[in-house]
Parts: structure tokens; C-alpha cells; sequence
């Protein structure tokens, strides 16, 4: 029987599911998940960073330029591609992906993410942000790597996991400020790989303060990457 006649019946018997809430999605299924929950994702506004993609969320403008931080202190990478911001179901499944033992929603996210990616966007390799390896034990999956693996998948790039290592177990993140955050990173990234000449798309779920991706950033340019820019499914305004 041709899989073209079989599919109907399958999807009334096993209607496809939101990997979000488990709502009905529509046939055929446009969206990473289902309208309810996409109606809660915030594109980013066309107001924002030029270069880390921070949201000038009181602007009435709609042109892009530096911000303030990126100005006084900017960063090692050239360009940040962030898909809408980090609030609603987006933050949820972000948070569930990460936090509790929700690898499947890789998919779906790396199809947001891909989103915002550019015709234009000139890379070589896709590097994921790494954990340790005692996180990566606590954790048992790198969510970064696995965003990278199926973005890799669907824009026929390599995908390097090893590239970057963290070579010591840090305090969490969350509670700390952008100046905590960089001195509780400082030393902790080392360029495991070759990456000479290397234009590299450094990707993660969500971007914050950015401390984390410019110091892994900085790292890369150091061991002779060309170009190093950003690719995160979120972005947070700061704290």
C-alpha cells in the first residue's frame, strides 16, 4: 500500500501531538508546535543590537544599532541570530529541555532557531557551548549539542562537539550578575580542535548576559578561528 494513502489513516488514529503541552497540532504541522503555544512566542523586535541582539524594548524605532554594553565592552563575536525572546512557551520548553529530561524537544527547537538564521549567513561549523563533564553526568545530555546536532541536520553543516571543552566545574549561572558570571567562567574554556581560518556559528539555547558565549567566543578567535557569531533559540533582555 503506497504510504501516501496510509498516512491519512494514521494521523486519524494517531493524530500528531504538540512535544510542548501534548495539545492536537493541525495537518500538516507548519509550526515546531502547536498554535496555542506558538500564540506565546515573541519574535524579537526589529529594534535591537546589532551585535548581541539585546531587545530595545521601549524604542519606537525600528533600526538596529549597538547597545550601550556593546559600545563600552564589545564582544568577541560579530553578530548574534536569536529567534524571538525568552518568555512563554518558548521559556517553557527551553526550561523542560534543559532542566528536565526533555531531550526530544531538540527538533523542534533547532526549528525555531533555524528561523532566524539568515539566507546570507556565511558559516563553516556549528560548535556547541560545552558543559563539564560532571554536569554532563548530572545532566546526561548537553542541550547545546544536541540544538547543534539538529541544526546541523537541517542546514547540511558540520557539527563539532568537541571543539570547545570546559575544563572546570563552575558555580551555576542563574543567580549571578553579568561581572560574577565572567569571573565564575574566567579560564574555564580551552580550544580542544583546530579551528585556523574557521568561521564558526557558536550555538546554545539562550542567551542572557552573553558572558558565557563571549568568553567561549574569545577563546575560539584565540586558537585561530576567523569569525565567530552566534546562534540562540532565545533572548532574554538582561537582568
Amino acid at each position: 500500500m503506497k504510504l501516501a494513502v496510509v498516512l491519512p489513516w494514521l494521523h486519524r488514529l494517531l493524530p500528531p501531538a504538540c512535544p510542548l503541552c501534548g495539545g492536537d497540532f493541525s495537518v500538516p504541522a507548519a509550526d515546531p508546535f502547536c498554535f496555542r503555544c506558538m500564540a506565546t512566542v515573541v519574535p524579537l523586535p526589529a529594534a535591537q543590537c546589532s551585535c548581541c541582539a539585546l531587545p530595545f524594548l521601549a524604542s519606537s524605532t525600528q533600526d538596529t544599532h549597538l547597545c550601550g554594553r556593546c559600545i563600552q565592552d564589545p564582544p568577541a563575536y560579530s553578530a548574534t541570530h536569536a529567534a524571538a525572546l525568552y518568555e512563554g512557551a518558548l521559556q517553557t520548553a527551553i526550561r523542560h529541555f534543559k532542566f528536565h529530561q526533555r531531550p526530544n524537544l531538540d527538533r523542534p527547537l533547532a526549528r525555531v532557531l533555524s528561523t532566524c538564521l539568515p539566507a546570507s549567513l556565511d558559516v563553516d561549523l556549528l560548535v556547541p557551548v560545552p558543559l563539564h563533564p560532571a554536569r554532563l553526568r548530572e545532566r546526561t545530555y548537553n542541550q547545546a549539542w544536541l540544538l547543534a546536532r539538529e541544526l546541523g541536520r537541517q542546514s547540511s553543516l558540520p557539527v563539532s562537539p568537541d571543539v570547545l571543552i570546559k575544563c572546570r566545574a563552575t558555580e551555576p549561572q542563574l543567580t549571578l550578575s553579568a561581572r560574577q558570571r565572567r569571573e565564575n567562567l574566567r579560564g574555564v574554556f580551552v580550544v580542544n580542535r583546530d579551528v585556523k581560518g574557521r568561521k564558526i556559528l557558536l550555538v546554545d539555547d539562550v542567551m542572557t548576559t552573553g558572558v558565557t558565549l563571549d568568553l567561549c567566543s574569545q577563546v575560539l578567535l584565540a586558537g585561530g578561528a576567523r569569525r565567530v557569531e552566534i546562534g540562540v533559540v532565545a533572548r532574554a533582555p538582561l537582568p
